[in-house]
């Protein structure tokens, strides 16, 4: 049994040396966008209630 021959880490650094280092845009996921959503449409409606109302009862 032979064993298989050790791998070098020249690809890899030719790889990470052609791409630029660049800062990583970090998407938000659904499940966030749709709750910052309702809270902002929760907010706008009790505004609005207070203003109408002439403030909390």
């Amino acid at each position: 049994m032979s064993s298989p021959p050790p791998r070098t880490s020249a690809p890899d650094s030719v790889t990470s040396a052609e791409r630029p280092v660049e800062p990583v845009l970090r998407i938000l996921p659904l499940g966030s966008g749709l709750m910052l959503i309702g809270l902002g449409l929760g907010l706008a409606i009790i505004a609005l209630r207070m203003r109408q109302g002439g403030g909390l009862s």
